[in-house]
C-alpha cells in the first residue's frame, strides 16, 4: 500500500511538472506559493499560537473577559456574556493547541476562521462606534499568572499585546488571521499529527 502510495505521489509530481507553464506569470507564481505546504505551516502557528496564547492569558478569570465584553456595549443577554467568559478561553486554547500541533486542521481552521471574523466584526463595530476600548484579546495586566508570565516574558511584544486597542491596526491584524484559517481549510499542510494519522490508515 505504501509503495502503491508512493507511485501515485510521484506520478502526481510528474504530471504538475508537465501541466505547469513554461513561462509561469507573476500570479502563477503567487498562487503556487500559496498553494504550497509550507505557507499552511506558517498560517497554522501564528494562528494557532495567538488563539493559544489568548486564551491562556484569560482562562481563570472571567470576571475580567465579562468586563472586556461589556466595554462593547453590544446588547447581549447576561447568559450568554457568562458563557462567554468561562468558555471563549477554553475554547481558544483547544483550537491554537490543535493548530500547532496540525490536528483536525481543517476543522480547527474554519472554526478559527468564523471566530476570528467575530472579533472583526464586533472590534470594527466598536472602532466605527468611537470607542476607547482595549480589544480584550488579551488579559493584560488582568492576566491570570500563567499568562501574565508569558506576556511580561514576550518584553516589549507582550506590553503591545496587553494594551492593544479596538482600532483599524487590531481590525487588520484580525483580517489576516481569517484569511489564515481559511487558507487552512483549502490547503493540506505539512508536519502535522493529520499527515501522521493518514500515512497510518494508508499503510
Amino acid at each position: 500500500m505504501a509503495n502503491i502510495t508512493t507511485q501515485d505521489e510521484a506520478w502526481q509530481a510528474e504530471q504538475a511538472i508537465e501541466q505547469a507553464p513554461a513561462n509561469p506569470s507573476a500570479w502563477d507564481r503567487i498562487r503556487a506559493f500559496i498553494t504550497g505546504p509550507y505557507p499552511t505551516l506558517v498560517s497554522r502557528l501564528v494562528l494557532g499560537g495567538i488563539l493559544l496564547l489568548a486564551g491562556l492569558t484569560k482562562i481563570g478569570v472571567p470576571e475580567t473577559m465579562a468586563t472586556s465584553i461589556r466595554a462593547y456595549e453590544i446588547p447581549l443577554p447576561a447568559f450568554l456574556v457568562s458563557i462567554m467568559s468561562y468558555g471563549l478561553p477554553i475554547l481558544e486554547v483547544g483550537l491554537g493547541a490543535w493548530l500547532i500541533l496540525g490536528l483536525f486542521t481543517r476543522l480547527s481552521g474554519a472554526v478559527s476562521a468564523v471566530l476570528m471574523a467575530i472579533f472583526t466584526i464586533a472590534i470594527t463595530s466598536a472602532w466605527l462606534r468611537g470607542l476607547d476600548i482595549s480589544c480584550g484579546c488579551f488579559a493584560g495586566a488582568e492576566a491570570n499568572s500563567l499568562g501574565l508570565g508569558i506576556l511580561r516574558g514576550l518584553g516589549p511584544i507582550g506590553t503591545y499585546l496587553a494594551d492593544e486597542k479596538a482600532n483599524l491596526e487590531t481590525i487588520l491584524r484580525d483580517i489576516v488571521l481569517v484569511l489564515m484559517g481559511v487558507h487552512l481549510v483549502f490547503v493540506p499542510t505539512i508536519f502535522s499529527l493529520d499527515s501522521l494519522r493518514k500515512r497510518a490508515i494508508e499503510e
